[in-house]
């Protein structure tokens, strides 16, 4: 089979999965990008695709820096910091908890753990800082071995879910765990009128303007990567050129013509980065999941830190359950499930969730 067919086939069928009942169901627990990256290692064990193809090394190369472009468009700062002193407060220490915990508990079990057990810790910061596309840059940046990522894809899956699923059981208890908290009401910020509206409708003329300033970003990066020299954190061209159009992209945001065409980037954007995503796991090996149960009980017990730090810092400022909770799913989920966690607890949370996993988009990168 061709390679560029099968995954394109493969992306095509998770993202059809998506618009079904049964694939809603399915994919409530277990998220596309976990599809994405499963289902081309088993068809590459099957021995339907091939394990190495230059077909690969240019969707990596290129599509991961113009999926990030296209993503981080949608990304307005200004409205990020209209959520308010608590929702930033409460991030900043879930972000916080995250990136001095993981590198902690990895240190306590440094001793089952491989020798590059350090860039599996800062890819895995990125996503629990991030998402999905901050994982992917961090990987491009670190050059994680393939087996170690398999293990990370598990992890994130699991922990992230999981901990999604205990946010939302806890909800029923929120006013005996305000009381304990001593939660000042006006600590959970209203949305602004600078946070996300609803959708409009895509025209034609977006979708060409949002590929035009992706595929324009993506140059320039891979033009300034190839000047740059490897460092012992940044080892690949490719790396260099994930940072850079991190950068580059944010910067973008800011400018009113690209603001309005960032909801298109977006739908556009996560295609490509499952299409990358793919392309990663028809290069990895099912051998990767042997390692998953020492990185699961990293993951879990850095969950559990950061819940503890979350609940101790939400008595000592006096900031809702509800907020801490989307301001958490916002470090482990992302821009889907935090609003959810939000919507639980309260409506007025659900932009505040969305605001606040977009910021987590925008540094989840450098965190890492």
């Amino acid at each position: 089979m061709n390679p560029l067919i099968g995954i394109v086939a493969i992306v095509a069928l998770v993202l059809s999965a998506e618009r079904l009942a049964w694939g809603q169901c399915i994919l409530r627990y277990l998220p596309p990008p976990l599809w994405c990256y499963l289902l081309p290692m088993v068809v590459t064990t099957l021995g339907w695709l091939p394990q190495h193809h230059a077909t690969y090394g240019l969707i990596t190369t290129y599509g991961l820096p113009f999926a990030l472009a296209l993503l981080l468009l949608n990304v307005h700062l200004p409205s990020v910091w209209a959520i308010g002193r608590a929702g930033l407060l409460a991030m900043a220490i879930g972000m916080t908890s995250i990136v001095v915990g993981l590198p902690l508990v990895a240190w306590c079990l440094r001793h089952v753990l491989p020798a590059e057990a350090w860039k599996g810790v800062g890819t895995l910061a990125a996503t629990w800082t991030g998402g999905s596309m901050n994982l992917l840059a961090l990987r491009g940046i670190l050059q994680t071995p393939e087996q170690m990522f398999t293990a990370l894809m598990v992890t994130d899956a699991v922990i992230a879910y999981g901990w999604m699923a205990l946010l939302i059981a806890i909800s029923s208890r929120a006013p005996a765990i305000d009381r304990w908290l001593q939660a000042v009401p006006s600590a959970s910020p209203a949305p602004s009128s600078s946070s996300p509206a609803a959708p409009a409708p895509y025209r034609l003329s977006d979708a060409i303007g949002c590929v035009a300033v992706a595929a324009g970003l993506t140059c320039l990066a891979r033009m300034l990567a190839s000047a740059l020299p490897s460092t012992s954190l940044i080892t690949s061209s490719t790396g260099w050129a994930a940072l850079l159009v991190t950068t580059l992209a944010l910067s973008a945001a800011a400018l009113r013509p690209v603001q309005r065409l960032g909801r298109c980037a977006t739908r556009l954007g996560v295609p490509v980065l499952y299409l990358v995503l793919a392309t990663m796991g028809a290069q990895a090996s099912l051998q990767g999941f042997r390692s998953a149960p020492v990185w699961l009980a990293i993951g879990a017990a850095s969950a559990v830190l950061h819940g503890c730090l979350m609940l101790a810092a939400g008595r000592w400022l006096r900031l809702p359950l509800g907020l801490l909770a989307t301001a958490s799913q916002a470090n482990f989920g992302g821009v889907i499930s935090a609003p959810l966690v939000g919507a639980v607890y309260h409506e007025r949370l659900v932009p505040v969730g969305l605001c606040l996993a977009l910021l987590g988009n925008a540094l989840g990168t450098y965190l890492g």
